[in-house]
């Protein structure tokens, strides 16, 4: 997305005679919407709320839905030639979003496959990595998925997502509060983020009113910005989680590909744009793959499965 754009905002404010291509992506924390002509431009890009019903229930994944597709199609006038999806998490009602736009062909984009596209490559071949609100791996070989890990969810794993990383310091602050560790600037981040002075304001906040986890996701920003303020824990927290999620990447590649193989390696997510997380990440991963190449994205995520819908429509 151009740098300055706003949310919620049109590439070209202008009347489409022609068909279009659209893109909708639903995670953990945002749903992106892309539209592209049939000559594979982007016309516009907009995003809503959160959509994995893994965190939010179905309205809330519905309104999402409907906040990116009116802001991405607002001052377009063009049959749907094709509509590609993709959702974080177990499912999606797409029939309501079928009929609004006229009920196009539709392309079911697989969540691994939409990470390796968004880097800007024509051919799936390697492990993709998403380490966003959740944490899924996927393996490629000549463009067909092989294997798919991790993507358990909060409950279960998403090692290396931000809610992994969000509940390692909110751990580290309250042990530090009570003094069965050393102090560390996260104590000060959980009180400004969640509103509270004493940590143990944090128990009812949790467990009684409930702290919605794409919430609790979203404090992973605070624990990358208080790490490069210095912060020693924070620092911590991030190379340890890079260091897993690059395990959890390594037991991918070592399943599809031999030492020397050269293949690619889409680092996509939120968690990436911390230095020291991606760091770790590349690390790890590149002294067991040394030819291993790393991808970061060009592209939002819906955009990417936007392209693959057309690539698929005109594949016939």
């Amino acid at each position: 997305m151009p740098e300055g754009l706003p949310r919620f905002a049109g590439i070209r404010s202008i009347i489409v005679q022609v068909g279009v291509i659209i893109g909708l992506e639903g995670g953990g924390t945002k749903t992106g919407c892309a539209v592209l002509n049939e000559q594979g431009e982007l016309l516009a890009y907009a995003e809503g709320g959160p959509a994995n019903l893994n965190f939010v229930d179905e309205a809330t994944q519905r309104r999402s839905f409907e906040t990116a597709l009116n802001g991405a199609l607002q001052g377009i006038d063009a049959p749907v030639l094709a509509l590609g999806y993709c959702v974080a998490g177990t499912r999606a009602n797409w029939d309501w979003v079928l009929q609004r736009l006229g009920n196009p062909p539709a392309f079911p984009i697989e969540e691994a496959r939409m990470a390796m596209l968004s880097t800007g490559v024509a051919i799936a071949h390697g492990v993709a990595v998403i380490a966003g609100t959740g944490a899924l791996i996927g393996g490629f070989v000549d463009d067909e998925l092989k294997v798919q890990m991790s993507g358990w969810g909060t409950l279960l794993g998403d090692e290396g997502s931000a809610y992994d990383v969000a509940m390692r310091a909110i751990r580290a602050a309250v042990r530090a509060w009570d003094g069965r560790d050393r102090e560390t600037a996260l104590i000060e981040a959980v009180q400004r983020y969640f509103g509270v002075q004493d940590l143990r304001e944090l128990i009812p906040l949790f467990y009684e009113q409930g702290v919605p986890r794409h919430t609790v996701a979203a404090f992973a920003k605070h624990v990358v910005d208080t790490a490069r303020a210095g912060d020693t824990r924070a620092k911590i927290i991030l190379r340890q989680a890079g260091d897993d999620l690059a395990r959890d990447a390594l037991a991918c590649a070592a399943y599809l590909f031999a030492r020397d193989d050269e293949f690619d390696v889409a680092m996509t997510g939120g968690m990436f744009k911390s230095r020291i997380f991606r760091s770790a990440f590349q690390n790890g991963f590149e002294v067991l793959f040394p030819h291993a190449v790393f991808r970061e994205p060009v592209m939002p995520p819906a955009e990417a499965v936007a392209r693959a819908a057309l690539r698929r429509l005109r594949a016939g």
